[in-house]
């Protein structure tokens, strides 16, 4: 079963990559938008819920796309 987004209300955001592919910092590796949260606090918030939850350590990033933040695999 598919999981439902992951925390909180989606800001819209275009839903394909444009032509070329796009920056990946705003797409998943399927092709989709990655989950834009309107603030830092917003995606820490589920960033931490995820890790409780399903053991996903991921870290909030700004987006240069499109100015929100999304999580992103940890790079140490």
């Amino acid at each position: 079963m598919a999981k439902a987004r992951r925390g909180g209300k989606r800001s819209r955001s275009p839903s394909t990559p444009p032509e070329g592919g796009g920056p990946r910092e705003h797409w998943r590796a399927d092709g989709q938008a990655k989950t834009r949260f309107p603030s830092q606090d917003e995606a820490n918030r589920s960033a931490l819920q995820l890790r409780l939850e399903e053991s996903a350590d991921l870290d909030p990033y700004r987006c240069g796309f499109c100015g929100g933040w999304h999580l992103g695999n940890r790079r140490d």
